[in-house]
């Protein structure tokens, strides 16, 4: 099932839920990447949905003046504002801001989607995201940023039991560096492709670079053969990602889902052609 709200402060979501409901189930809040909005993402989240979570999505606005429509199909200059919005560090801050309202305006959710009364176990939060939003997701992690003026900030969301960050930025991406990981505490899956390339050339070897410095325990890598940047979006709109790659990106995350939200403890689904890493 699948609701569009607009909770407190003008923020849009579409909100996934099972169709039967029964007893109080999770929640994930998943952020888009940059140009995406809550409209995306829709195989992923109905995928989690249909296992029993409630998959949030929000559409971020950058701190750029657009309309939700401007916003979800963003012409060209509106992208490019988008772009320059995001490169400049007074608006890092912003998207993780945002997860926080989400989460704070969940109590209130089931006023909104009558189905979910009852319906939420809020002591059960995760929070993902994919490229720029899998940056969102690393600053709800607890990831340490470095400011132009040396200062270092972190913007932790401790509602949030477990992250999943898919095609997630390396070191050198706004204010990200070695020392940014080891402040991430909590379980992180990291999840790229060979094919994964950065948008400014950076090599797909680029995104493991938080996995290297994570610290600590539960966090995974899963690099995906022949997976690229959209196919954890589900492709472009005339090419979408294959198939198989859908469901070992659904696989390893609900798997990783079900561990730490649910207690649910399976082996790790075989993925092939994958690497995985745990640490």
């Amino acid at each position: 099932m699948i609701a569009d709200r607009t909770l407190p402060g003008d923020l849009s979501v579409r909100v996934h839920y099972p169709e039967h409901l029964s007893q109080p189930l999770p929640v994930i809040v998943f952020s888009h990447g940059l140009g995406g909005s809550r409209l995306g993402y829709h195989d992923l989240a109905q995928a989690w949905a249909e296992r029993g979570y409630v998959v949030v999505l929000p559409s971020h606005r950058e701190k750029v003046p657009l309309g939700v429509a401007e916003v979800e199909q963003p012409s060209v200059a509106e992208m490019r504002a988008m772009k320059e919005a995001i490169g400049d560090p007074r608006n890092w801050p912003l998207r993780p801001l945002d997860i926080r309202r989400t989460v704070d305006a969940l109590e209130a959710l089931p006023d909104e989607v009558r189905a979910l009364r009852g319906m939420l176990d809020l002591s059960r939060i995760g929070v993902g995201g994919h490229s720029y939003g899998a940056y969102t997701a690393l600053l709800c992690a607890g990831a340490q940023v470095q400011f132009p003026d040396g200062s270092r900030q972190t913007f932790p969301e401790p509602r949030a039991k477990a992250f999943v960050v898919l095609s997630p930025p390396g070191n050198g991406a706004r204010g990200l560096s070695a020392q940014s990981w080891q402040s991430i505490h909590a379980p992180l899956l990291c999840m790229t492709g060979t094919r994964d390339d950065g948008i400014l050339g950076e090599p797909p070897a680029w995104r493991e670079d938080g996995f290297k410095w994570l610290s600590g325990s539960d966090h995974g890598l899963v690099v995906l053969d022949g997976a690229d940047h959209f196919s954890f979006a589900g492709g472009r709109a005339r090419r979408p990602a294959e198939p198989a790659l859908m469901r070992q990106i659904e696989a390893a995350t609900l798997w990783f889902w079900d561990k730490h939200l649910r207690a649910v403890e399976t082996p790790f689904p075989a993925l092939e052609g994958a690497r995985v890493e745990w640490k």
